[in-house]
């Protein structure tokens, strides 16, 4: 029998903080897609993203917490410590990108702000079943499944980004190329940390096959 058979019910509570966190960076997605179908307006939106951040920071806390008071623990450690912060990085740029789209006074939204949002709302639902099955540890290879799709993801919006700048440079606002280009290379970096959540629960997963 391995030691995640024998823990305790309170011990699950980190999967349970997981699964929050996993619901917020869902619901943050959800509300920045929403802005970029809106533009210019849905800007009073971004206040929602940033309580949804507070939130997260809030379920971050918990988790180490928790994280300190636990003799045992269902994952490692150093496994929690590594998909807590994580999860809290794609809070973290969601908001940011948010408040770039509300603030810049972006005149009109466009394909590449409404794709973007679209592939950061998918990432985040395949973290959601991720942490679903991690939860579990039954099949690893479920988990590894939505890893894959979020790497797939992200390798396309590193297409779009490419894409995007070149077709950025034909237009002959300045201004409007230097707010847009920020923008995207924010919504750019929201990919990333998907992508960073989707290795780490991949990695944890595979250590406890």
């Amino acid at each position: 029998m391995r030691i995640r058979d024998l823990i305790l019910p309170e011990d699950k509570i980190f999967f349970t903080l997981f699964h929050e966190m996993a619901e917020k960076i869902n619901e943050a997605s959800t509300t920045l897609n929403e802005i970029t179908h809106e533009l210019p307006g849905g800007t009073e939106k971004a206040h929602k993203v940033r309580q949804i951040e507070h939130l997260g920071d809030e379920i971050t806390r918990k988790i180490f917490e928790q994280l300190d008071e636990s003799l045992i623990t269902p994952l490692e450690p150093e496994e929690i410590a590594r998909l807590a912060p994580a999860f809290d990085d794609v809070l973290d740029k969601i908001d940011w990108v948010t408040h770039q789209l509300c603030n810049y006074g972006i005149p009109a939204t466009n394909d590449v702000l409404k794709e973007y949002s679209y592939l950061i709302l998918l990432a985040s639902s395949e973290i959601t079943h991720a942490v679903e099955s991690l939860a579990t540890l039954k099949n690893p290879e479920d988990v590894k499944t939505h890893s894959l799709e979020i790497g797939r993801l992200y390798n396309l919006s590193t297409e779009l980004l490419s894409r995007a700048v070149l077709d950025l440079f034909k237009t002959q606002d300045l201004l409007l190329i230097i707010k847009l280009k920020d923008i995207y290379e924010s919504l750019a970096k929201v990919m990333e940390k998907c992508n960073d959540v989707g290795h780490a629960l991949n990695d944890i997963s595979m250590a406890h096959v």
